[in-house]
């Protein structure tokens, strides 16, 4: 979901598992694996995240995340604004992903300080060291890993029922 672009996995659920939820205060799912999606380059002019997320897409395939959490990664993602990270994180669901995220940075921090319901003064400090504390280790260890090259991702366009329904203008 959107959220995602903030470090946060947040996913929807159907009235089932709501009733499972406000009963039990607990939810019952599989453990999701995690596919690494880098994506490093310079993006070429009139490529946007949406381009992006669809490039994957059509990759990967409209269920290629099934039983999957994906996060992104590489300096593409890294130079996007946060906009663009939550556009790219709220269509992962799309490709069939139950949680797309970005790992929460500097950029996230400057995005949240500040604001109304963030954290202040001491509360602040010790919120952005918790998020530092969430992001992947260096040497963390995945179950896939994409890589992609932005200078590969072109405008894109769709039709259909699914955005897995999908060309860049220049095919």
């Amino acid at each position: 979901s959107t959220h995602g672009a903030f470090g946060a996995i947040a996913f929807g659920i159907g009235t089932s598992q709501v009733r499972d939820v406000l009963a039990t205060q607990t939810m019952a799912m599989s453990k999701l694996k995690v596919r690494r999606i880098n994506v490093d380059g310079q993006l070429g002019a009139g490529v946007y995240s949406k381009d992006v997320i669809l490039h994957i897409i059509r990759t990967l395939g409209v269920n290629g995340g099934v039983g999957y959490a994906y996060e992104f990664g590489g300096s593409t993602i890294e130079n996007m604004t946060m906009e663009e990270r939550m556009t790219l994180c709220n269509m992962s669901i799309e490709g069939g992903a139950r949680v797309g995220y970005v790992n929460p940075d500097e950029k996230t921090f400057e995005y949240i300080k500040g604001r109304r319901y963030a954290p202040k003064g001491a509360d602040w400090d010790k919120a952005v060291a918790r998020w530092k504390a969430l992001a992947s280790d260096a040497d963390a260890k995945y179950d896939d890993v994409v890589n992609i090259k932005a200078q590969d991702i072109a405008p894109t366009v769709t039709w259909g029922i699914n955005p897995g329904q999908a060309i860049s203008v220049v095919e």
